[in-house]
């Protein structure tokens, strides 16, 4: 029978493989929002870049307005009020992929690169 060594579970155990599914998905959706964005400024023959930037300040306001809005008070399931008081934001990853893509839409806006 062979020993096993227990493994070390800590706090931080998976948050590299969180870290980077996250990353792989916001790769993602920065990719085809891009696209769209490239595509709509090259059929209605506008500037790609001030597109794919307009498309990316959109999208990510609204995945960060998303991401902060509190979680307590009125449940939609119910449709009534409860007597719990709002926590704050949910801090959920939309709130951080709406960051990234107001980022990348800053990127674009300065540099131009199409």
């Amino acid at each position: 029978m062979a020993d096993l060594e227990p493994s070390a579970q800590g706090r931080w155990a998976g948050l590299g493989e969180a870290i980077g599914q996250g990353l792989m998905i916001a790769l993602a959706v920065a990719l085809g929002l891009g696209l769209v964005g490239g595509i709509v400024g090259w059929v209605t023959d506008r500037g790609i870049a001030a597109t794919i930037a307009v498309v990316y300040y959109l999208v990510g306001c609204f995945l960060f307005l998303v991401g902060m809005f509190p979680s307590g008070g009125f449940s939609l399931t119910r449709g009534t009020m409860t007597r719990r008081r709002p926590m704050g934001s949910r801090l959920e990853p939309v709130l951080v992929l709406g960051l990234i893509l107001v980022g990348l839409g800053v990127a674009f806006d300065l540099t131009r690169p199409f």
